[in-house]
């Protein structure tokens, strides 16, 4: 019976925050024609759009990730886990940080296309190394010895042998990273410059451009089935769960040799070239001034060149963190226990269907749900569009689902007899959570917590339609910034865009140099 309980806060939580608000903007596509929107040809160009270039950049991903999973994964060498951070941080950099580094290159005369391509892979290529690297590194290494005794080459082993054996993890990465390409709102909208259009700037477009509601819905269905289909494909074929937190860091692994040369030398210019590269220029940008080196920072407290923005940067930041601390707290609170309650349940054939369910936010955009949010929470007793807490409740529905893949491994890997021990000598249900699971957890959860805090910080697709006058945040301050005409105001944008930056290489940093060792001896203490 308590068990029932605790399921009542989270699936109410993400039943009105969710699926209450998708589904109205859904519906409001059946008020007309809607086969003849989603048949329409531009809604056919812009789905090949967004499919074509989705499967591209997966498969640049993919190709490019096989080698750094190896390298940072398979072997080791000193300093691994700061490059492990160093290749995270574009992953949770705000979308418009990302476009503003690539919007730049327009002056090469190549097409748009291209550099959406080359942003998105800058984005997600950290997730197909840790996706792939994490499983790999825990794999025997017994039987990839045994095969290169018996003559096979490095090739022909990692073909027969090591890909079947990643199976899982493949295409875990290839759904993931296909969906976050599609339904990338931020990246298409700025290096695009508004030439180009994709299923999520089509359905903004259609919304606050034509305020044609009925063609919104229309696409949102598209992204939907979408959505639906990238989750299926990675539940019933792959692994669902996120492995950030350290995977196969106590597995025994051989350093590098001069066999490994071609991958570490396609992982090093992998590093440098694609995602070192933007980053500096972003650095050297914010302080290029011939003002001095600091000058674009002493702007912070101003409004813009001309007083463009409705708030000074100093103003935007505090919002920024103010939803921050809301969005990690109800995140974390609910994408807890939602692991806890998954990772302790039984496996039945609807756990697949529970699965993605509990996943959907992940796959659906903040701009499909941000209008979801104008139009379902504008009555009277709900009222919720007009309040700044609409932002980041948001931020926080997006963030349970990764809260939750990134808790349950670690819950699904405690040691039952623990439990099972402690409570036969008394021990309540509290105590042996707070006593025992928060400590063989913790850095799941402080992982959790960090990441859920870089969510909450870059989200842009629903700021940008709910946080109005003085509720502004970072990434919408950024992107008035750049768009509007001004040196001082594009020197802003860089300075804030390089804090950003350093503020997410030193999180994701911090939780990265947690060792094993550390906590092992927690975990030796609770035995």
């Amino acid at each position: 019976m308590a068990k029932r309980l605790a399921w009542a806060a989270p699936m109410v939580f993400i039943g009105v925050l969710f699926y209450w608000p998708l589904v109205t903007i859904l519906s409001k596509g059946f008020s007309r024609n809607w086969i003849h929107d989603i048949l329409d040809a531009r809604t056919l160009d812009v789905l090949w759009f967004t499919v074509w270039q989705a499967g591209v950049s997966t498969a640049i991903c993919l190709v490019l990730g096989v080698p750094g999973a190896y390298v940072l994964y398979r072997r080791k060498f000193k300093g691994q886990k700061i490059v492990r951070a160093l290749i995270t941080v574009p992953f949770m950099l705000p979308t418009v940080v990302v476009a503003t580094a690539f919007s730049s290159f327009h002056k090469w005369n190549t097409t748009y296309a291209l550099w959406i391509i080359v942003a998105h892979v800058f984005i997600n290529y950290s997730l197909a190394v840790r996706t792939i690297g994490g499983q790999w590194s825990e794999l025997d290494q017994s039987t990839e010895e045994a095969a290169e005794l018996s003559g096979a080459g490095r090739f022909r082993t990692f073909v027969s042998i090591v890909l079947p054996q990643l199976r899982g993890s493949v295409i875990a990465a290839t759904a993931t990273i296909f969906l976050y390409c599609a339904t990338s709102y931020g990246i298409i909208l700025m290096v695009g410059g508004g030439l180009i259009h994709s299923l999520e700037t089509d359905i903004a477009n259609a919304a606050i451009g034509m305020l044609d509601l009925p063609r919104t819905s229309a696409l949102a269905l598209i992204q939907t089935l979408l959505s639906v289909l990238a989750f299926t494909v990675s539940i019933r074929r792959g692994h669902h769960d996120i492995e950030f937190d350290g995977a196969g860091d106590g597995v025994k692994r051989l350093r590098l040799d001069k066999r490994d040369l071609p991958a570490t030398v396609t992982t090093l210019v992998i590093v440098l070239g694609l995602l070192l590269a933007p980053m500096i220029s972003i650095f050297w940008r914010a302080f290029d001034s011939s003002k001095g080196a600091f000058y674009f920072f002493t702007l912070f407290d101003s409004r813009g060149y001309r007083e463009v923005l409705n708030v000074s940067i100093v103003q935007a930041t505090e919002n920024s963190l103010r939803n921050m601390l809301v969005s990690a707290c109800i995140s974390v609170t609910i994408g807890v226990l939602l692991a806890w309650l998954m990772g302790r349940g039984k496996s039945n054939r609807w756990r697949n269907v529970f699965d993605l369910l509990l996943l959907m936010p992940l796959g659906i955009s903040t701009v499909v749900l941000g209008l979801g949010y104008l139009v379902t929470f504008s009555t009277p007793w709900f009222p919720l569009r007009e309040s700044w807490l609409a932002v980041p409740l948001i931020q926080s529905v997006m963030a349970v689902p990764l809260v939750m893949r990134i808790v349950r491994p670690s819950i699904v890997g405690i040691n039952k007899a623990q439990l099972e021990s402690a409570a036969t000598e008394g021990a309540s249900r509290w105590q042996i959570w707070r006593m025992i699971e928060v400590p063989l957890i913790r850095k799941s959860l402080v992982t959790a917590a960090a990441f859920a805090c870089l969510v909450s910080i870059g989200e842009f697709g629903a700021a940008s339609l709910l946080a109005f006058g003085d509720q502004a945040t970072l990434p919408t301050i950024l992107y008035s910034l750049i768009s509007r005409p001004g040196g001082d105001n594009y020197g802003m944008a860089m300075a804030v865009s390089a804090l950003l930056m350093f503020f997410t290489f030193a999180v994701v940093l911090a939780v990265s140099l947690e060792t094993p060792r550390r906590r092992s001896r927690r975990q030796s203490v609770y035995a």
